[in-house]
Order: C-alpha cells, then structure tokens, then sequence
C-alpha cells in the first residue's frame, strides 16, 4: 500500500512540475524545417541549386548559434512525383516539422496551400509564381518569398517595348499549366497595352517537362513572328534552347525567355547572345565587377561549396525564404520579451517582415506576398564566365510591377495601367 501511495504521489508530483517544465523549457531542442524542390526527373535541374544554396545558409545559421541559440534541423524531400505524391508526403512531413520551405511547380504549390491551411503549418513557398495562389484567396499560414508570373510577366512586355519598340508580331511558347497560362496571359496583356501596334499571334502550349520540341519549333518557325515569348524551366528550358538553336529559332534576337537561367549550367553554355531573359534574381544580370560585397561573397563562399556558380534563380530563392523564417523567428522573439514564440506569433512576424538579400531588400506584404524586383537584360559571351551573362540590365522596382494588394483581376490592372507606366522604366546599363 505505501509502494502505490508513494506511486500515486509521485505521479501527482510529476503532473504539477509539468506544466512548469514546459514553461522553463520554451526553447525547442531544434527549429525542424522541411524543404521541398525536384531532386530528380527534368526538374532536378533546378533542384540541385537549391538545396546546395539551403545546405551553405543553414550551416552559416547553426555556425553562428542557429535562432536564440536553437540550430535548424533540415529535412529534405522531393517534389518529383505529381500533386498526389506531394499532398501525401505535405502530410507526413507536417506532423515532424515545425515550417515548411520550397515548392516549384505552380500545380504542387496550389495543391499543398489549402492543406497547410487545414493542419495549420507555416508553409513558405519559395516559388510558385502563379497569380492563382492569392487570387480569392487569403491564406494565414502560406507566405510567398518569390515575385508572381504577372509581375515576371510584365517586366518582360516592359523591356521589349524600352528595347524594341517596332516590335510588328509576338508569339509565345509556354507549359500548359497554371504558371505557363498565367505567363502568357499577363505578358500578352502587356504587350497589347505597351505595344498595341503588335500583332499577338495564337500562343503553343505544351505538356510539362515535353522534351521534344521538334514540331513546335517547326510550327514556331512557320508563324515567322518577330518574338517568341516562353516561360519554359527547368529541362525544358534546356532542351528548348538546345534544338531551337541548332534549328536557327534564337537568330537576331528572335526569343525572349522569362525565366532565362532556369536551365542552370547547361542552358547558360546552350544560350546564344542577343536573347532577351527575365532573372527572376542571379548575379549573371550584375553589370560586371562586384561592387555588392554580400553578393560577391556569396557567389564565391558557393563556388567553393560546390565546384559551380549560383546561375540560376533557385539558390536565391531558398536563401530568401529560409533567411525570412529566420527574421520572423526573431522578429517574434523580440516582440515577446525573449520567450520562444507560438505559431500565431511567427505568422503575425511574417507580415510587414523586410529581410537584407544579396540582391536587395525583399519585404513580406500583409497579403502574405514577397514584394521584391526584377530584372532583365539580354544574354552576352565575355572571357571571364563559360556561359553567358548579361547586358543591357534594367532592374524594374515592385511598385512598377506589382499589383497592389486586394487586386482581384491582374489582367485587367495591367490593361489599366497608363501609357506614362514606360517612362518610368529605368535605363538600361551595360556590361562592363
């Protein structure tokens, strides 16, 4: 009896220091992040720089005491597999995390948004540029770190009308889906504002991750258009670019790509000179010497990690997010006198958040929409890289691109937008 007595009251003793062992102990023993990008199939192409870029910042994190002395802990998961695969594996990785970072595809992203909506799980899309994401739609636990297609887009129709105002037709060549429609859409809308004399000939639009581009270029080449406006990433930038060069398609500055260092390594090597591109940020769009110091040693601090450069936009869009779920950490942090936050409190940090990247300031809008720049130029061989770079830069700022907040129809504020929009286009700059 005294043995079950004793058993009772140390139980009851267990029970009361309970609650004041969870109140001491605020502080998780790890800051659990989940990443998700393409790993394998055509879109490992831009999944191997992010998770190389995310591997360097969170070992620079934990190197100089992770978030309030607690060390991320990164678990990373393919996005190869389709939206079924991806909503499960969301599942799963949501009840062994505390965020969620990554997400390419436009089709995943919008499929995974009302989950984490449902579990209640910090969910930061690091790109998933589709309009759609936000439009009728107010999510509180999904943020996006990357600019949307509309504002790509735009900045696209933008530069052309600035370089080549005679422009007479335009035509385009996107992935059918979400984010390929989105771009067109947007892009067409502008060029039938900016450049209204433009014929805008029937768009292709193509199955994702295709491949093959014999009969569309071929169709392309039959149009004879004066642009070919595509959105193409990942393997299907690469292989565009690979067989429409050696078919003549990219000649005399005949392409504009909106995503144009998304096939990484490989498609800067294939890339002609003279094509018009959209960076959705890199250093390649930086005229020439360094003169941002974060930007020159991150661009050395990966090379030295990885034997390769940082091209393409994914190594700068996980550095984002990840480095906005840190200021939002600590952000809440301090807003709560030092103690550990709740999820409520990392939400509400989130919102109005301005995180220093290498390229500029990016600021977190209320309607949980990155507000950043974009930048185009147009492709240039110089003795220094083995791939192109670029000339002709303008860096368009967000306030030119970006719908406003509560806009409900992109397509029609771009068609709203005054004439006097061009004039405030800056100029471009040169390679040095």
């Amino acid at each position: 009896m005294r043995t079950y007595k004793r058993i009772l009251g140390a139980i009851a003793l267990a029970s009361l220091m309970a609650p004041l062992a969870l109140a001491q102990g605020d502080k998780p023993a790890e800051l659990k992040v989940g990443i998700v990008t393409f790993m394998s199939g055509s879109g490992g192409v831009v999944g191997g720089p992010s998770v190389d870029a995310a591997k360097l910042l969170v070992k620079q994190i934990n190197a100089a005491g992770g978030v309030d002395g607690v060390p991320l802990k990164v678990q990373y998961v393919d996005e190869e597999g389709g939206v079924s695969r991806n909503i499960a594996n969301y599942r799963q990785l949501a009840g062994n995390v505390d965020a969620v970072i990554g997400y390419v595809s436009s089709s995943d992203c919008l499929a995974v948004a009302p989950v984490a909506e449902e579990l209640g799980m910090l969910t930061i899309l690091a790109d998933c540029t589709t309009d759609s994401l936000f439009e009728g739609h107010h999510y509180k636990w999904v943020f996006r770190t990357q600019m949307p297609s509309s504002s790509n887009a735009l900045a696209g129709a933008l530069y052309l009308a600035k370089m080549k105002p005679d422009i007479k037709s335009v035509t385009g060549i996107n992935q059918d889906y979400a984010f390929g429609r989105d771009e067109w859409k947007y892009f067409s809308a502008a060029v039938g504002k900016f450049l209204p004399k433009a014929k805008i000939e029937s768009p292709i639009f193509t199955k994702l991750f295709t491949n093959n581009y014999s009969s569309e270029i071929s169709r392309l080449l039959a149009q004879n258009a004066d642009l070919i406006y595509s959105s193409f990433w990942g393997g299907d930038n690469v292989a565009f670019v690979q067989q429409g060069s050696a078919r003549g398609l990219f000649k005399d500055g005949h392409v504009m790509m909106s995503l144009i260092t998304q096939g990484d390594l490989e498609g800067m090597k294939a890339m002609p000179d003279g094509v018009m591109g959209g960076s959705e940020s890199s250093y390649l769009f930086h005229n020439g010497p360094f003169e941002n110091e974060k930007l020159a040693t991150f661009v050395k601090q990966y090379h030295e990690a990885t034997g390769q450069y940082p091209i393409s936009t994914y190594p700068y869009t996980m550095r984002r997010s990840i480095n906005a779920l840190v200021g939002a950490y600590k952000k809440a942090i301090a807003a709560n006198n030092g103690k550990w936050p709740s999820k409520d409190d990392i939400v509400k940090a989130m919102e109005g958040l301005k995180v220093d990247t290498v390229l500029g300031t990016m600021t977190i809008r209320k309607d949980h929409q990155a507000s950043y720049h974009e930048i185009y130029g147009m492709t240039v061989s110089t003795d220094k890289y083995p791939f192109k770079v670029f000339t002709n830069i303008i860096t368009f700022p967000p306030d030119l691109i970006l719908a406003p907040e509560g806009t409900t129809d992109v397509a029609a504020w771009i068609k709203s937008l005054p004439a006097s929009t061009l004039d405030k286009v800056p100029a471009p700059v040169s390679y040095k």
